[in-house]
């Protein structure tokens, strides 16, 4: 046999298909040295947060073709669960934050195990619907969720190891809090869509009914799928809303969804580093811009009109189909 063998480190992290992880670990690690004012590591903080919510709707949505407009109400879910285990009890904080994103996942489940046997576009309508209901009752569940006020002077995330407490009570602290969260998600999202079961999303995606008569339950998987996106979305919310300090039912609002659509569409729904990069150029050029948030939806809605003129098929789309090309040229060129 030919070639070198993978490195202990390469097959931990799933094999050379993730070796893009690795150059965006360095630069997400490497950013703090790189930038020294803290609004722009506050920046890196929406970036990286975006980064997660985008790639896990893009798992939704790309892999499994699932269109969850309920993604946006799992962040609030996950933020609110969080923070009122945070205030209300006496809860170890690292365990209230898994907890949040447990509450995102149970409701998920409850909610995709009637929905995602119903026909793509009533899937579409009923999360919809989800996210409307819920924004009604932060705003009208006074006694837990503090009504339309919202819960505010939220504690910053804290760990006690022992005499050493850390405590992520500024921008650059949070930065590394956000940070290995986001690459433990990116590094979990991407070995679930390299697996044999990523495999049977793109199926499931492509063509459910022939999947369905290879013998897959694909109602088992969509279930699955669309719980495991709502507890890594409802952990992203809850380290959203602490990065805040404050939480209130603007957090159901649809602009953080057109976002999250956004940047899966430009970058190329069912490609992952595409997706996921384009998350933090989607995180930057607003700051970069300066722009009011009426002005972000017009620039917005016209590189969504640029993108599905000239790329229909997303970044990411269009540089697998030129790789792609250049395959078959090579192969026709080894053949003359």
């Amino acid at each position: 046999m030919s070639g070198k063998p993978s490195s202990h480190l390469t097959r931990w992290l799933g094999g050379r298909h993730l070796d893009p992880l690795l150059p965006t670990i360095a630069a997400i690690a490497l950013a703090p040295a790189v930038v020294t004012d803290d609004y722009f590591i506050d920046v890196a903080n929406l970036a990286l947060t975006f980064m997660v919510l985008g790639t896990a709707f893009n798992l939704l949505y790309g892999y499994v073709g699932m269109l969850s407009f309920a993604q946006v109400a799992f962040v609030g879910i996950g933020g609110y669960a969080t923070s009122w285990l945070v205030t209300h009890t006496d809860l170890w904080q690292p365990a209230a934050f898994l907890a949040g994103g447990g509450v995102a996942a149970l409701v998920a489940a409850a909610v995709g195990a009637v929905t995602v046997r119903l026909s793509e576009g009533a899937f579409a309508i009923i999360t919809l619907s989800f996210t409307l209901l819920c924004a009604i009752v932060a705003a009208e569940w006074t006694s837990v969720t503090g009504g339309r006020q919202g819960m505010f002077g939220l504690p910053a995330p804290s760990l006690s190891l022992g005499s050493v407490e850390l405590a992520a009570d500024t921008p650059r602290s949070y930065y590394y809090l956000l940070a290995g969260f986001t690459v433990l998600a990116l590094w979990a999202m991407q070995r679930l869509v390299k697996s044999a079961a990523g495999s049977v999303m793109i199926a499931i995606r492509d063509n459910e009914p022939l999947a369905k008569a290879q013998g897959y339950a694909t109602n088992t998987y969509k279930l699955a799928v669309f719980t495991f996106c709502a507890f890594v979305t409802g952990l992203a919310g809850a380290l959203h809303a602490f990065r805040l300090t404050t939480i209130d039912p603007s957090i159901f609002d649809f602009y953080l969804m057109q976002v999250m659509l956004i940047i899966v569409i430009l970058g190329g729904a069912g490609t992952f580093w595409p997706v996921a990069y384009s998350a933090v150029l989607f995180a930057v050029l607003p700051e970069v811009l300066r722009m009011a948030d009426e002005a972000r939806l017009i620039v917005y809605g016209a590189l969504l009109v640029l993108g599905l003129l000239f790329v229909p098929q997303g970044v990411g789309g269009f540089l697998r189909a030129r790789a792609m090309n250049r395959h078959l040229r090579a192969m026709k060129g080894g053949r003359s």
